[in-house]
Formats: structure tokens, C-alpha cells, sequence
């Protein structure tokens, strides 16, 4: 029975969110099950076939061919379909052009995937039971009454769908047979993540043994949701001369498109972020933790370098050296496993951005971890 998925949760936050990242460091896979390139849209180049069955690579619609035997993955120009490559296909990257024929991954998106899911948007917060397979579903989820289903490649997962189907799950909250997702799994914010990550993601989901699982069955249609655009994120002050801002520019797509530090660290209403993006979430009482103030106000974290927030992410450790704690999934709880150049990104993003006061998200009003 095919895995309705109304509720692909993956939720995180930069603090104070509902998730907790996937503890687990096992870095074996199996073998990948056959992928799809770039998605169908403007001019681009196809996605990477990586090992694939024998023979030449189809020609697209109106374009480029996919390379045969170890050749390259070829572009297409107003979308179709490349064929599958030969013993291996060539490197592209998934671009804006047609979907490229279904014929395995690289390891390079496995492993580009593997840091997506476990250590960016934490998928197994939600989607991993305490003490059961890696995102092989969780039947409690949100209070029991929302399961998050079974992601992994069984056919009570995902293993009947089709790239593009999950790839449509997670970006636009529709799930193989038409029906809306909960808004509590943030396609409103993964809709803004590239073609070549969300292949990235499929790439790794496919890799992970497959569980048997049928949760998420019976999750009820949602009323769909307007995603966030990636210009309703504060833009970073620094000029476009400025060494550090690629850099910058990075971290945006990050907080905008993988991570949810926006979901947690902004004023919301029904649980999606409504205004004064990152200014915090005041307390609810004296001893509560709470999601602070990280935009560049005295009140936030206007003394904080780059290099303070990429410690705070990876290590979980603020700049006065205090534990951060509550639902903040930092270190082995899954930012941990950020790359440099991520947490790095992150933090000149952040440390970047227009202030917003709010004195009483100020960050040195947390209290100790309990």
C-alpha cells in the first residue's frame, strides 16, 4: 500500500524549535536506487546520472544529449528528457532544464544529501522514532495525533514514488496522489531549495536500507499554505565588493530554503513566521527557554562574529561559552554536522543583517539550562 505522506515533517530551528536532529553517524549506504537529473523548467544543464544501465544517452526534447558510456550529462535547452547514461554519466549538476532519465546517483549527492537531511533541516527529529530506523517514520509524532511517515525506500515509504513526486512533496506540500501536506512539514521554507539539493536529499533517502513501516496512512488533507519567497528574508547590508559577501549570500539560501531558524527565531502566526524575521520569540515566563533575538540589535547578537555563530551551531556553545539548550539542535542534536563552509555562511549572513530591537528575546536573558 503506497505511503500517503501528508506529513513529511522535517522541522528544526536555530533554537527553541519542536525538532532534534538524527544522532545517528553511520556513514554506510546501500546500493543507490537509479535518480533523476535537473527538474523540468528553463534552460539548464541535467542532473548527474551517476551509475547507470549500459548504451548511449537519449537525446532531450529540444536540446543537449546526455553523454554515453563515461561521457558527460548533456544540457537541455527548453526541458524533455535525457536518457539514461552509459557506465557512468557525467558530473552536471541538476539545473532548470528537463528532468534527466532515472539512472542512480553520485556519491557526491549522497553524501551533499546526507548533510541535508541529518544535519541541516534534522529530518529524523520527526520522521525517526525513539530507538527505530533511521527515517523509517514515527507513529507519535506531534502529540500522536500526526504521524510522520516511513521515508526510507520501502514500498510503505517512499519506494513507489518517483523522484519528482518526493522532490514535490518536500518543496510544494503535494504528495504522490494529490493531496496537501500538513504546513507543519516546511515545504513553504524547502521550497526554496535548489534542484541539485533536493536531488541531493532523494539521492541520500534512496541509499538508506529500507524499513517497512506504514505510518502516515491516515493523515487528513491540509488546506496548502504560500510559501515564503526568498525575498521576504532580510538581505544582507554588506555590498556586493564585499569579500564576505558570496559568503553571505549563501547563508541566506541556507536559512531560507534548509534550515528553519526562521520558523522559531520569528513572531508567527499558526505557526509560520509572519514578521521582523529572527528577532526572537520572547519567554512565556521567567524560567522558560526561549528562541532569541539573532538579527545585528544590541539587543541580539550585535557583538557576535561569524566565527561566534558557527561555534554556536557546531559545538553549541554561545559567545559567553554558556551551553545553549531547550529545543536549539545544535552540536550532536544535528547542526553538528554542518560543513565549515555552511556554518560559516550562516554566520556571516546572520551577523549581516538589518538589527530589529526586541529587548525582551535579548539572548542574555536565557536562563541556565535546566
Amino acid at each position: 500500500m503506497k505511503l500517503r505522506i501528508a506529513h513529511l515533517a522535517l522541522v528544526l530551528g536555530f533554537a527553541g524549535a519542536v525538532s532534534v536532529g538524527c544522532s545517528s553517524d553511520d556513514d554506510t549506504t546501500t546500493p543507490p536506487k537509479g535518480g533523476a537529473g535537473g527538474l523540468a523548467g528553463a534552460a539548464g544543464k541535467a542532473g548527474s546520472g551517476g551509475k547507470a544501465g549500459s548504451g548511449n544517452g537519449g537525446s532531450s526534447a529540444e536540446g543537449g544529449t546526455a553523454g554515453a558510456g563515461a561521457g558527460e550529462a548533456g544540457t537541455e535547452e527548453q526541458g524533455g528528457t535525457a536518457g539514461a547514461a552509459g557506465d557512468t554519466a557525467g558530473s552536471g549538476p541538476g539545473g532548470e532544464g528537463g528532468s534527466a532519465g532515472e539512472g542512480g546517483y553520485t556519491q557526491v549527492q549522497i553524501e551533499r544529501g546526507k548533510v541535508i537531511v541529518r544535519s541541516t533541516a534534522l529530518c529524523g527529529g520527526c520522521h525517526t522514532q525513539s530507538g527505530g530506523a533511521e527515517l523509517g517514520g514515527n507513529p507519535t509524532f506531534k502529540n500522536g495525533t500526526l504521524p510522520a511517515p516511513n521515508l526510507t525506500n520501502d514500498a510503505t515509504g517512499i519506494g513507489e514514488w518517483t523522484d519528482e513526486q518526493v522532490m514535490n512533496a518536500f518543496r510544494n506540500g503535494v504528495d504522490d496522489e494529490g493531496r496537501h501536506l500538513d504546513p507543519i512539514m516546511p515545504y513553504w521554507l524547502f521550497h526554496n531549495m535548489s534542484n541539485e539539493d533536493a536531488l541531493s536529499v532523494v539521492a541520500f533517502l534512496r541509499s538508506l536500507p529500507a524499513v517497512v513501516g506504514s505510518f502516515g496512512e491516515n493523515n487528513p488533507d491540509a488546506t496548502p499554505v504560500t510559501p515564503l519567497a526568498p525575498s521576504s528574508f532580510p538581505a544582507t547590508t554588506l555590498t556586493t565588493s564585499s569579500p564576505d559577501y558570496a559568503a553571505a549570500e549563501a547563508g541566506k539560501y541556507l536559512v531560507s530554503g534548509l534550515a528553519q531558524c526562521v520558523k522559531c527565531h520569528s513572531p508567527s502566526a499558526s505557526g509560520l513566521p509572519v514578521a521582523d524575521f529572527f528577532s526572537g520569540v520572547p519567554p512565556t515566563s521567567a524560567t522558560a527557554i526561549f528562541a532569541p533575538n539573532i538579527t545585528t540589535d544590541a539587543s541580539g547578537i550585535d557583538t557576535w562574529t561569524a566565527a561566534d555563530v558557527a561555534k554556536a551551531l557546531k559545538e553549541g556553545i554561545n559567545k559567553a561559552g554558556r551551553t545553549l539548550c531547550g529545543s536549539m539542535p545544535a552540536a550532536a542534536k544535528g547542526y553538528g554536522g554542518l560543513s565549515d563552509a555552511d556554518a560559516h555562511a550562516i554566520g556571516v549572513y546572520l551577523t549581516t543583517i538589518p538589527p530589529v530591537s526586541k529587548p525582551t528575546a535579548d539572548p542574555d536573558l536565557q536562563p541556565a539550562c535546566p
